[in-house]
């Protein structure tokens, strides 16, 4: 079951189901599919602090600014602990006010929600502003590979300011100790405009016979458009980039539950299409069209994959295989060389946030303007016609800002959203003494009705 510790309490949502007429009327709390499972939900975010008189001097000095504490993204650690999982929740420092941008949600309750722990401890949070750059300055994503290492990017920045230079940090699960990190050169950012904010992690060589060492991490930049590969057996990175990693003028602007604001992000999030079999040398994708499907044929690359990707304005989905991102002598010579091998696989009916793909292949996504979770299974063409809602409510389904498929303890996959209304947060309308962040999750099984596939 998903996440049954006595600290979080899953509460289950009544499922009902609405024609696409009374969807478009009204949001109070329309629904349609599969409702996801409350996890937890804030009005506004605390953080534990020592002592109440430290938290009253945080709020006193603005190093504390509650409406400024946004939460992006979480993710979920079912394998450290044999008896309590633990929820991460990373909070941007989009602008100052925010005392830790990486954190757990705690077992202790307050007055808007649970309390957020700092990750791994508050004093690596406490100063962003060190020129030291030992700490952790702002993390917006973050993910737990199979190896139970959470990995994230540090981008070095509050709102628009460079403190430091960003930074890939790995650490422990089991030890909560920082085991590896790695300093992103500055000649691989576009000046100041670089922000670095989604990393994907592909384990090469995963437990029970690997390793972990041979790992790849992605990481997208939105506002540089373009794309870091860093490969940690050499402590390598290099800079790729293509013109599909730019936002789309066309979808430069949002409108969710009635409010509209415009923001003109780029390349945001990516996916990578299941592991093969690795007695099977599969990596050569041919697409069949501009808006078609991109299937493997036998190639002399072991173990290729596809990342899927796009920016947030766009409708647009796109794919590279791996192999043509890990030739780093390429894009040393040429950051944006071998521009055809990047595809449009197709388009959706809304831009999208965060995205992820579960074992077979299913591929699940935010659909922004219509506060729903779409679905497509990645055998099929990408188009609206193969895309699914597995799950809309136009009330708790606002703005998916987090997407992640966990595996929990008894193998089973399980989909988690975090939302945060971003739509009030751009055109100041957030009011505090409603409920605008929420965790929620369902298991996919559940979630598909049984079937492997979430094609319609």
């Amino acid at each position: 079951m998903i996440l049954r510790s006595a600290w979080l309490l899953v509460t289950t949502l009544a499922m009902g189901l609405a024609s696409p007429q009374q969807l478009s009327q009204s949001f109070g709390g329309q629904t349609f599919g599969k409702q996801l499972k409350s996890v937890t939900q804030w009005n506004s975010l605390d953080f534990v602090f020592n002592s109440p008189q430290e938290r009253q001097e945080a709020l006193t000095a603005g190093r504390f600014i509650p409406e400024n504490c946004i939460p992006l993204d979480m993710d979920v650690d079912y394998n450290s602990n044999a008896i309590r999982s633990r929820v991460f929740v990373t909070v941007p420092r989009f602008i100052e006010g925010i005392p830790a941008t990486l954190g757990i949600i705690s077992t202790q309750q307050g007055a808007t929600g649970p309390l957020i722990e700092p990750y791994p401890n508050a004093a690596i949070q406490a100063n962003p502003e060190d020129p030291r750059c030992e700490g952790i300055v702002s993390v917006f994503r973050t993910m737990i590979d199979e190896c139970n290492r959470l990995w994230i990017v540090d981008t070095g920045k509050i709102g628009d300011r460079r403190i430091c230079l960003p930074k890939i940090v790995a650490f422990d699960l089991r030890t909560d100790q920082i085991i590896h990190q790695y300093q992103i050169p500055a000649s691989q950012l576009v000046c100041d405009v670089s922000l670095l904010v989604s990393i994907l992690v592909d384990v090469r060589d995963p437990p029970p016979l690997g390793t972990c060492s041979n790992t790849m991490a992605y990481i997208a930049d939105v506002t540089g458009a373009g794309l870091i590969v860093y490969d940690m057996s050499r402590g390598k990175s290099w800079r790729v980039t293509n013109k599909l990693m730019n936002p789309n003028p066309d979808y430069g602007t949002f409108t969710i539950a009635n409010e509209s604001f415009d923001l003109m992000d780029g390349m945001i999030s990516m996916a990578l299409s299941p592991k093969l079999p690795a007695d099977i040398r599969t990596s050569d994708f041919t697409f069949n069209s501009a808006y078609g499907t991109a299937k493997p044929n036998k190639s002399p690359v072991l173990n290729d994959r596809l990342l899927f990707f796009h920016a947030l304005a766009s409708v647009a989905e796109n794919a590279v295989r791996t192999s043509v991102l890990h030739n780093d002598t390429m894009w040393e010579e040429d950051v944006g060389a071998n521009p055809r091998a990047f595809r449009v696989i197709g388009r959706r009916n809304s831009q999208s946030a965060p995205e992820a793909m579960d074992s077979n292949g299913n591929l699940y996504f935010g659909l922004l303007n219509q506060m729903a979770i779409g679905c497509w299974d990645s055998t099929t063409n990408y188009n609206p016609s193969n895309i699914r809602i597995v799950s809309q409510n136009l009330d708790t389904l606002q703005f998916p800002s987090g997407v992640k498929i966990v595996r929990n303890r008894k193998g089973v996959e399980e989909l988690w959203v975090m939302t945060c209304r971003f739509q009030k947060i751009m055109t100041g309308t957030l009011n505090m003494n409603e409920t605008n962040f929420r965790v929620q999750a369902i298991q996919v099984p559940e979630l598909l009705s049984g079937s492997r596939s979430c094609r319609n």
